[in-house]
């Protein structure tokens, strides 16, 4: 399953479906909202050559209009993904107003694997 497949089947319900990719689109509506990152891949190689697994970094980004609505709303996140992923590594934690949107943030670093289509080795 990759990532975004995991962050959607996972976290949907705990955002009522606003998760997204990178960005908000703009006219989105509802709070709390979710927007993740992939950061980077790591892939796993053996002597046959790629295996469609990788560990997949992650950073994800809660947004809300309360400071104590967020950080209860990442908590159930973290609670979420420990519980049903696994692995599941939660690596920091920052706190960040975000004065344009005047929305209290929190952005999570975790990682998880990701299984990608194998192609086929020639």
């Amino acid at each position: 399953m990759k990532a975004s497949e995991v962050i959607y089947s996972n976290l949907g319900p705990l955002f009522d479906s606003n998760v997204w990719p990178l960005v908000r689109p703009e006219g989105e509506k509802g709070l709390p909202y979710l927007v993740y990152t992939v950061l980077n891949t790591n892939a796993t190689n053996v002597i046959s050559g790629y295996t469609g697994r990788e560990m997949a970094y992650l950073q994800l980004d809660v947004y809300h209009n309360n400071y104590d609505g967020c950080e209860d709303t990442t908590n159930e996140m973290i609670r979420i993904l420990n519980q049903n992923v696994k692995p599941f590594h939660y690596d920091s934690r920052r706190y960040i107003y975000d004065e344009e949107g005047k929305l209290y943030r929190q952005s999570i670093e975790c990682h998880i694997w990701q299984t990608n289509k194998q192609t086929p080795t020639p």
